[in-house]
């Protein structure tokens, strides 16, 4: 077996999905990117979402999740107010069209994640997941 077979496997695979996600979103007509779909939808799920929350869920650099937070807001998909809990935060939440992008997201994600799942079985699938977890984990001890 190719010492990269797995890896190369990987690459593909993250490649079709982007691609299938970003075809289903008219992504580049949005402005759209990976890490607008990511945080678009953890703020979506999170009612008193930070900043700060979002860097600690994706342990990102806090200055290019500010970059990303300040292009959401010049997009109007975004906006900031103050945390009535603590005054030296503010929390973001989606305007009318961010919460149209996140539904669209949703719905996106539905159905490639539909396609993905054509042709499997429900073991198939479980295998999947159990194996794909492995190696997350694998890999998460190389950076502990």
């Amino acid at each position: 077996m190719h010492d990269n077979s797995i890896s190369d496997t990987v690459f593909a695979f993250v490649h079709s999905y982007r691609l299938a996600m970003r075809t289903g979103l008219n992504a580049s007509e949005l402005g759209l990117n990976y890490m607008h779909v990511k945080c678009l939808t953890f703020i979506e799920s999170n009612k008193a979402c930070a900043a700060n929350d979002i860097v600690n869920f994706f342990a990102r650099d806090k200055a290019q999740i500010a970059r990303l937070v300040k292009d959401m807001i010049t997009n109007a998909w975004v906006i900031k107010t103050d945390n009535p809990e603590d005054r030296r935060s503010q929390l973001l939440s989606l305007t009318d069209e961010g919460k149209r992008l996140a539904s669209l997201i949703a719905e996106t994600q539905s159905n490639v994640h539909q396609q993905m799942q054509k042709n499997l079985t429900d073991q198939e699938l479980e295998d999947f997941k159990r194996i794909t977890n492995t190696i997350v984990n694998n890999l998460n001890d190389l950076n502990s």
